[in-house]
């Protein structure tokens, strides 16, 4: 999922390129050995799998074998046939004709499997299989170029190398991976189009490769992981917010997450300083403002969730309030406090009800 953001400074669009790619196993078909049906003089058929076939025969005055189970007492293996008398073995079987077992055709190598195939074994019979990465009937069977038929799972930023039953994913130059997720090498604020181009994998589409972040804990959870920017909310499913603009602040933390009614005193550390507030209240309006020291210039600016612009407050001079009657529709918002002056001293900051 992508947004637009609607700040300028901030706008963007999360393009995530953790993009994935989808392939074929190339697994086999399957096919028998064979099969054979035949007939006895009385019209009935009988039918065997794999090489195995079947006979009944009948004297030309009546007296002849024409039942297995008549000339040879019925005394023949379940998997045999009575032939003149004597019981035999079907094939796939072996024994005496009373007693007959089944003959593994894949253990003993009498099978017509391909190499590139597998054999499984069955009662009289077996059957083959295709490896994974060829294809064919079992009895032959030929590579699958996943490659040229567009069946890899190559990352989009790699190569895709045929090998026999196989393939190698191998990333591009200009990017990490193990070939099927291969992410550029740029780094976070550097301008991306896309998250294949990002180290994180994630991209404010035209603007900066960012990474995820949370309001949960923290007002600054970007300076706090070491980048910059503040935590906006994108809405995307997987990555609902990532860090974006070129804010940057102070080491020090003096930024907090304020309620309705809360009242805070912060110090600035330097000149250059700058505090981030994350401010939960309910719908509703309220009175957001800060006051400085009398030899204090200060500015406060405020942005929705989303990083956009809400309101911007400059226009006393030192020690003079700073700050906005702000209608809030019950998502946080931020309340972003520098010091513009030439001295570096203290402010309270409100948030009154209305």
């Amino acid at each position: 999922m992508k947004r637009n953001l609607t700040s300028a400074a901030l706008s963007g669009l999360l393009a995530l390129g953790l993009a994935a790619c989808s392939g074929d196993d190339g697994v086999g078909t399957s096919a028998t050995a064979g099969e054979t049906t035949g007939s006895t003089s009385d019209g009935t058929s009988d039918s065997t799998s794999g090489s195995t076939s079947s006979a009944s025969g009948s004297t030309s005055d009546g007296t002849g074998s024409s039942s297995g189970a008549d000339a040879c007492g019925g005394a023949c293996d379940g998997n045999a046939s009575c032939n003149a008398g004597t019981c035999e073995c079907d094939e796939g079987f072996e024994g005496d004709g009373m007693s007959c077992s089944d003959i593994d055709e894949c253990a003993t190598g009498k099978n017509t499997c391909d190499a590139d195939a597998t054999c499984t074994n069955t009662d009289g019979d077996y059957t083959c299989a295709c490896n994974d990465g060829y294809k064919g009937n079992g009895m032959s069977c030929k590579d699958i170029d996943e490659c040229s038929e567009g069946t890899d799972e190559c990352s989009p930023n790699a190569s895709c190398t045929n090998n026999d039953g196989g393939y190698a994913c191998e990333c591009n130059d200009g990017f990490e991976g193990d070939g099927f997720s291969c992410t550029g090498g740029k780094e976070f604020g550097e301008v991306c189009e896309g998250g294949d181009e990002c180290n994180s994998g994630l991209c404010l589409q035209g603007q900066q490769c960012t990474v995820e972040c949370s309001i949960d804990q923290s007002a600054n959870d970007c300076r706090d992981q070491g980048y910059y920017g503040l935590c906006i909310f994108i809405g995307d499913q997987n990555y609902p917010f990532v860090c974006a603009g070129d804010l940057k602040t102070g080491s020090d933390k003096d930024d907090a997450i304020l309620s309705s009614g809360d009242s805070i005193s912060r110090q600035f550390q330097s000149i250059d300083d700058v505090d981030v507030h994350l401010i939960k209240v309910p719908a509703g309006k309220y009175n957001m403002y800060a006051t400085p020291d009398p030899d204090d210039d200060i500015a406060v600016v405020f942005y929705n969730i989303d990083g956009s612009l809400l309101a911007e407050n400059n226009s006393g001079g030192a020690g003079e309030i700073e700050g906005s009657q702000v209608t809030a529709g019950g998502d946080p918002l931020y309340a972003v406090v520098l010091n513009v002056g030439n001295s570096n001293g203290s402010y309270k900051f409100n948030v009154d009800p209305l």
